[in-house]
């Protein structure tokens, strides 16, 4: 049976989400974090790579976050996935205290399931629009409503303009999104990590920005991790809602992340109860969500608790461990 090694991967085995990429963990490395990737198998040519993040737990410990992995080759048999995940999951818990892992679904289910992990949280659902066709054919994917208020952005005067974020916290869209989040109440990755990201991958970390009459109304940052991109976040006025800028500038987005090549854009999160707005705006772009398993835990008392409570309940992770 072929073994897992520690070695950096030039790239996931197969198309990933940002978290199993090399960008992403070349980011967290310069936002000062700890990175680990394993491959399975031969190191020139893996069956299947795994990028974990390791943070600090207040009160626990080293943790392993192994988020939307492992990424498994083209025909890997269930059998072999089957295996091979647990000896990872083995070999990671023999250095941390603790690991905390959302895996992808396959078409055998939630692969943690029947581990003994407790779940954490309940599955969440991404949003992932198909870039393929050419513009025309990604224009006949909007539906109706997105389609004519992209109509009327186009008609509205707006001046676009597309730019390379640097590695700078202060950055104008960093703020903006910062005070939009607090007023709005939601979390969100840390400038920091963002930041990071640009720097560590120069030209990768695109913002696009509408101006109305000269003035800035909106703002979003596409993040290329190719062969995909990812919609990192985004900023708009009042003035800029009025006229639907945001859709504007994610169409330019969907276009230039398509010139440069990605099948696909992440548009992360959609959760219709809590922002039925943003997750209309999403969907109304084509995009198909997609469940993900479970957020798991192991640690210390978490098998005990999963024996006497199968149904898992809701952990609270502290400040800043979302990435």
């Amino acid at each position: 049976m072929a073994e897992w090694r520690e070695t950096p991967f030039k790239h996931p085995v197969a198309e990933a989400a940002l978290q199993q990429h090399p960008a992403y963990g070349r980011a967290c490395r310069v936002w000062g974090r700890e990175v680990r990737c394993f491959v399975l198998g031969d190191s020139t040519a893996p069956l299947a790579t795994a990028q974990v993040l390791v943070r600090r737990w207040p009160g626990l410990g080293k943790v392993a976050l192994l988020s939307r992995g492992p990424i498994w080759g083209a025909g890997i048999p269930a059998a072999v996935r089957g295996a091979a995940l647990p000896d990872l999951l083995a070999h990671l818990r023999q250095d941390h205290a603790g690991l905390i892992a959302t895996p992808e679904i396959g078409e055998e289910g939630d692969p943690f399931a029947g581990l003994g992990y407790l779940p954490m949280m309940t599955p969440a659902h991404v949003v992932e629009l198909d870039l393929g066709g050419g513009p025309a054919a990604m224009r006949a994917r909007l539906r109706g409503k997105w389609r004519n208020r992209l109509v009327r952005a186009e008609a509205a005067g707006l001046e676009v303009w597309q730019t390379r974020m640097t590695g700078d916290t202060g950055h104008w869209l960093l703020r903006a999104e910062a005070g939009q989040a607090k007023a709005r109440g939601y979390r969100r990755l840390p400038p920091g990590f963002t930041a990071a990201f640009a720097a560590a991958s120069p030209g990768a970390a695109q913002v696009f920005t509408a101006y109305l009459a000269g003035e800035r109304v909106a703002g979003i940052l596409v993040l290329l991790h190719a062969p995909t991109a990812s919609y990192h976040m985004a900023w708009s006025a009042p003035q800029g809602r009025a006229v639907g800028a945001a859709n504007l500038l994610l169409w330019r987005a969907m276009q230039w992340a398509a010139a440069q090549g990605c099948t696909r854009l992440d548009l992360d999160l959609v959760d219709t109860e809590t922002a039925p707005g943003l997750a209309r705006f999403k969907l109304g772009t084509g995009a198909t969500p997609r469940a993900l398993g479970h957020t798991w835990i192991d640690a210390p008392g978490t098998r005990l608790v999963a024996r006497l409570w199968p149904g898992g309940q809701r952990i609270q992770m502290p400040s800043g461990q979302k990435a």
